[in-house]
């Protein structure tokens, strides 16, 4: 796989790069982070004004039908300005589960235009991770189609969404199924709330909601695996943005140390705070070369190769990206855990990430397990 980006690639960066930039200040953040959504409608009718939102879409359904490298490209420069709209979940992770459905035929254009905003319902109580989460919702035939029963937790811009994405069990299945729920049909109710890095999660109860027979996506034979493809897409893409995380609280604190003075001298003279930088950069291109592993076997090579450097990046960039930003908290002193400065939103943006879609633990035991199966 050739690293160099390319000269498209360098387009998307820049123009990414330059939004943040002129529009994605920290107060703005703070502000969206105040709504009832949790994140701008502004910013996201110009994802899609852009294309960022038909990215990685098939070119059939109104997408772009890019890889997820130009993703990767982007998210990073995004998540070095702790851009909180859900492009990730709605694109990357339910775009990928909708992509050759019927039903993907008709709400993916949405999905590219902006219209429509995805997010998958499928956590319920005592799951670990997505994964490996036991599923109790029902979906019991009704006609022609299903009626959906269950309550899920944690649904990460629940809130906000138009459609669900939802994992419920058929009787006598081994397995579950997935089904593309309007989220505002009769029988849905939402709890929400807000999660540590400020964007909104919901709780969202099933009663008895009628689906068509064309909005079951996948059937108990292949939901699993598809979820499990599709989880593995949206946590190399959620990485990268961790990656321009780390990135962006490597600048701030080198900026501080340089400017910050003490007995007469700039804090970046001092001995032992060159070490403490020298050790946050060397964990961040540690995280860079993960990145790029993940992306070199998702472009290639079998499923068991992919899903363990998956798991091997999602376990060394959340442990590099919560020490990092860690770091900058502490070698910013009290102004590093203050609401209008940028370094301890970033913190909280990898507590996130160190925790969606299986922690640290659950990845270590994932790849070991898959070496194993190797």
């Amino acid at each position: 796989m050739n690293f160099d980006p390319s000269d498209e690639q360098k387009m998307l960066a820049d123009s990414a790069a330059r939004y943040v930039r002129e529009r994605c200040d920290l107060e703005s953040r703070r502000q969206s982070a105040k709504s009832a959504e949790g994140f701008s409608r502004r910013h996201w009718q110009h994802f899609a004004a852009q294309g960022w939102l038909a990215l990685t879409l098939p070119d059939g359904v109104g997408g772009l039908g890019l890889g997820l490298e130009e993703m990767a490209v982007l998210m990073e420069e995004l998540g070095r300005g702790l851009v909180a709209e859900p492009l990730v979940d709605s694109t990357v992770l339910c775009g990928g589960l909708l992509a050759g459905t019927t039903r993907g035929d008709t709400l993916l254009p949405l999905v590219a235009s902006g219209e429509a905003i995805l997010a998958l319902a499928h956590l319920e109580q005592g799951g670990r991770a997505e994964y490996d989460c036991p599923v109790a919702a029902s979906a019991t035939p009704d006609g022609d189609g299903w009626r959906l029963h269950g309550v899920k937790h944690l649904v990460c811009h629940g809130a906000a969404a138009s459609h669900l994405l939802v994992s419920a069990r058929e009787a006598d299945a081994a397995g579950y199924s997935l089904f593309a729920v309007d989220a505002a049909s009769a029988g849905i109710s939402r709890d929400a709330y807000t999660l540590i890095d400020g964007t909104r999660a919901a709780d969202i109860r099933f009663d008895q909601v009628p689906v068509a027979a064309a909005d079951r996506l996948h059937g108990p034979a292949g939901a699993a695996d598809a979820l499990g493809e599709a989880l593995d897409s949206a946590i190399v893409a959620n990485a990268a943005a961790a990656l321009g995380a780390m990135e962006a609280v490597l600048e701030l604190t080198a900026d501080y140390l340089k400017t910050r003075e003490q007995y007469g001298q700039p804090l970046a003279s001092f001995q032992a705070l060159k070490h403490r930088m020298a050790e946050m950069l060397v964990d961040t291109e540690q995280a860079r070369s993960m990145l790029y592993c993940a992306l070199a076997a998702q472009a290639g090579g079998d499923g068991n190769a992919r899903r363990r450097a998956v798991s091997g990046a999602k376990a060394l960039i959340a442990q590099a990206g919560l020490f990092v930003t860690g770091q900058g908290i502490q070698l910013h002193g009290g102004i590093g855990v203050t609401e209008e400065y940028a370094v301890g939103h970033h913190y909280k943006a990898l507590q996130m990430f160190a925790q969606r879609f299986g922690d640290t633990d659950f990845h270590l035991q994932r790849r070991a397990r898959l070496a194993l199966e190797h």
